[in-house]
This record gives C-alpha cells, sequence and structure tokens, in this order.
C-alpha cells in the first residue's frame, strides 16, 4: 500500500476516535473538531493554515449563515410549545387516544407524517421534542431515550422509505427517473423491521432502567404546565395545532421558504398563546431560546467543516476511486458505497448526493440491474454509519433535548447504526438479489 494512503488512513481513524472520546468526555465540540482537523492535516500533509482557515473554518461559516435563521427560529417555535402549554395540550390528546403508557406509538405515527409530508428533521426536532417530552413524562420514560427515538423514525424510516418527500428520496430519483415509491417492497419491509426491532429495544431498554431507578426526571423542563394554574391557561386543541399546521401546509404545499413558515407560526403562536405568559417573561424566552439555537448550529457547523477537510485527503480520493471501478454484485456496491461514504461525511444526505455522483452512471450502465432496487439501498444503508458519535445532525438533537453522548448515544447506537447496518446486508441487499 502506499505510504500516503496509509497514512491518511490513520489520519482519519485517529481523528474520527479523537472526535468519539472527546464528544463522550463532553468536550467543547469547537475545541474536538478543531483537534480532530488538526490531527487530519498532520497525517494527510496538509498545510495547517489552509486546512483550518481556508476549509474549516469557511465550510463552518457558511454553513452556520445557511441555517442561522432556520435553526433560531425553530428553536423558538418549540420553546413556545414549550412553555405555552401547546405542547401539553397536543400530549395530552395524544395520550387520550393511545393511552399513557403508550408514548413510543403516537411519537412514531407524527414523524412518520410529518417527515413524508415533507417537513425537514431540522424543523423536526424543534416541533416534536415538547410534544415528546409530555409524552415521555405521562409514560414516566427517561429522556435519555428520547433521542434514540427521534432519530430511528425519522432518519432510519421515515426519510428513507418508499414515499418519501425528503431530499434523500429525491436525489436518486432524478439520477435515475425513478418514483418516490421505487423499491418498494424491499423499502417498506426495511422500514417495517426497523420500527419493530428499534420499538422493542427501546423499550427494553426503559424496562432495565427502571429497575435501576432511572425514569423520566425531567419535570423542570415542562415549565409547570401540569399544575392547576398553569393548566387552566394551556391552549385548546385547535389553537394549538393551528401554528404548527401553517408551518406544514405553507412549507409542503404553498412553497414557502421555510424560514419563512417558521417566523409566520412564531407570529401566530405569539398572538394565540399571549395570555400563557407575561410580556417579560416572553422577552426572557425568545431570548433564550435563540441563543440555545445558535449555539446547537455552532455545534453541527463546526462538524460540517471537519467534513470539509476530510475531502481534501489521499484517502478519500482513493475510496471514490475505488468504487467507481470495483466488480462486485452493484447491489451490494450500492449498499456499501452509501456507508462508506456515509461514515466519511457523517451525513445520510450526502453520502446518497456522492453515492450518485460517483456510481450513477455505472448503475444505469449495468444490463438488468432494478435500478429502482439500487434507490432504496442507497437511501436506506446511508443511514447507518452516519449517525456515529460525531455526526452534526445527532449534536442538534443532543442539544434541543439537553442530553449528552454519555447519556443517550449508546441508544442513538443500536436503533440508527447497528439496525439498519445489519436490516441492510442481511434483509434488503439479499432480498433485492433474489427478487432482482
Amino acid at each position: 500500500m502506499d505510504q500516503t494512503l496509509l497514512m491518511s488512513i490513520i489520519g482519519l481513524a485517529v481523528a474520527t476516535a479523537a472526535l468519539i472520546l472527546l464528544a463522550y468526555k463532553n468536550w467543547s465540540t469547537i475545541i474536538y473538531s478543531a483537534i480532530a482537523v488538526l490531527l487530519l492535516c498532520a497525517f494527510n500533509g496538509i498545510d495547517l493554515f489552509d486546512g483550518i482557515m481556508q476549509t474549516y473554518a469557511v465550510e463552518t461559516g457558511s454553513y452556520f449563515a445557511r441555517w442561522f435563521v432556520l435553526f433560531v427560529t425553530g428553536s423558538i417555535f418549540g420553546k413556545i410549545y414549550q412553555v405555552s402549554g401547546a405542547a401539553a395540550t397536543i400530549a395530552a390528546s395524544l395520550a387520550k387516544v393511545f393511552g399513557n403508557k403508550n408514548a413510543l406509538l403516537p411519537i412514531i405515527i407524527a414523524g412518520i407524517v410529518l417527515s413524508i409530508a415533507g417537513v425537514s428533521s431540522f424543523v423536526l426536532i424543534f416541533v416534536m421534542y415538547p410534544i415528546a417530552l409530555e409524552l415521555f413524562a405521562k409514560a414516566n420514560l427517561p429522556k435519555r431515550l428520547l433521542p434514540a427515538v427521534f432519530c430511528y423514525i425519522t432518519w432510519t424510516v421515515a426519510a428513507a422509505m418508499p414515499g418519501s418527500t425528503q431530499s434523500m428520496n429525491v436525489l436518486p430519483m432524478e439520477t435515475f427517473g425513478t418514483d418516490p415509491l421505487a423499491g418498494a417492497v424491499p423499502g417498506f419491509i426495511f422500514a417495517g423491521l426497523a420500527i419493530v426491532i428499534d420499538s422493542a429495544f427501546i423499550l427494553w431498554q426503559a424496562k432495565k432502567l427502571a429497575a435501576q431507578g432511572i425514569v423520566f426526571d425531567s419535570y423542570d423542563e415542562l415549565n409547570e404546565t401540569s399544575s392547576g394554574d398553569a393548566a387552566a391557561k394551556r391552549p385548546g386543541l385547535i389553537p394549538a395545532l393551528l401554528p404548527a399546521m401553517v408551518i406544514i401546509v405553507g412549507f409542503n404545499f404553498l412553497g414557502w421558504d421555510v424560514e419563512i413558515a417558521l417566523f409566520l407560526g412564531i407570529i401566530l403562536s405569539v398572538i394565540l398563546f399571549h395570555k400563557c405568559q407575561s410580556y417579560q417573561e416572553w422577552v426572557e424566552m425568545t431570548k433564550d431560546s435563540a441563543v440555545q439555537g445558535a449555539v446547537v448550529l455552532v455545534n453541527t457547523a463546526v462538524i460540517v467543516g471537519f467534513g470539509a477537510v476530510v475531502v481534501l485527503t489521499p484517502l478519500y480520493g482513493a475510496i471514490i476511486d475505488w468504487v467507481k471501478v470495483t466488480t462486485i454484485n452493484p447491489y451490494l456496491l450500492a449498499a456499501i458505497s452509501a456507508n462508506v461514504f456515509a461514515f466519511v461525511l457523517g451525513s445520510a444526505t450526502s453520502a446518497v448526493n456522492l453515492s450518485l455522483q460517483t456510481l450513477g452512471e455505472v448503475f444505469m450502465g449495468v444490463e438488468g440491474i432494478n435500478l429502482g432496487f439500487v434507490h432504496r439501498i442507497i437511501c436506506q444503508a446511508a443511514t447507518g454509519l452516519d449517525t456515529l458519535p460525531h455526526c452534526g445532525a445527532l449534536l442538534t438533537v443532543f442539544g434541543v433535548c439537553g442530553v449528552t453522548h454519555k447519556e443517550a448515544y449508546k441508544y442513538v447506537g443500536v436503533c440508527t447504526v447497528v439496525v439498519p447496518v445489519l436490516l441492510t446486508f442481511i434483509v434488503e441487499v439479499p432480498l433485492c438479489i433474489l427478487l432482482g
């Protein structure tokens, strides 16, 4: 093996290990991402100034600028739903239908419906968190399990399943000319098994934690919405649903930019829920939630900056060259390439995009191949190694939920890494080869 490539492999391994280890030790994301970039540069012969200032800093800043308004408005909107009691109203209505002890089912249904409707996961976490928190409280489930539930519902299942309007499902359509339901049989089997296995795992872990005395203990976050006075101030179900529906309809059916939809949702929320807080409380809540949204975005952006430096390494180029010339089964190649790119980039959407850029023409040139199956494998395989501890989107979820890697990652890892990887290679790929 070429020495340059070997050093590049070692460098990526060391940098990724540093990211994971320091994330678990609760270091600042800014600090450990910068350390990882320095390690990448040192092992790959990348000029330190160019690596830090021209790539890491520039890409971090670019990502921050692109998503700043979305994160801030999303954080404010989610906080309004929490402190006004609107989330509690929706959660109480869902609990009446499904029962207090069945918190997972309404969260699963809501997550899949909203995601398929086109609501971005960046928006979903802000909208769903306060509602899910209320449902977890009613079911007495520990909050450390909530990120795993959100991630497997919206990423592993909804974003990549047949019929999804998310970009992961749209990108292959543009490349292969397939339809939204491409690869429906293996795709729905994958999604169904993921829901069953992940839900069973979460309920099993909840029982184990309860036996240790670990149950829901985040009542302070509910802003005392369960007290008599607070309950009396809660909005009714229809007013509680209206702002969220404005966002969903405006974004998905009226063509509004998501930031505009969120801003209008915030304005409507303030009008409908203004009696829930005093003026000064509204000011403080807005300030605190805006800062929280910006902090969460910074933590995500620096990991995107790290990924930009990875693209400069010899290993990245070698991976691109290998996937273009390998002769393995095309369905297996689709699964491997999506996972490799997801691991390197820390993003399922980026992995799908890069798989299509590098291998799209290769797949279309194979006679007898079912491009619908390739479409579905790439989408769902990319949801495996994308959620390792250094995943930027995962940091957003942890930031919104207020949990640490040490508390929550092992549950996320099983639900969004172990399960989808096993389903991809044990179920989906063999099924596609069989149905061919």
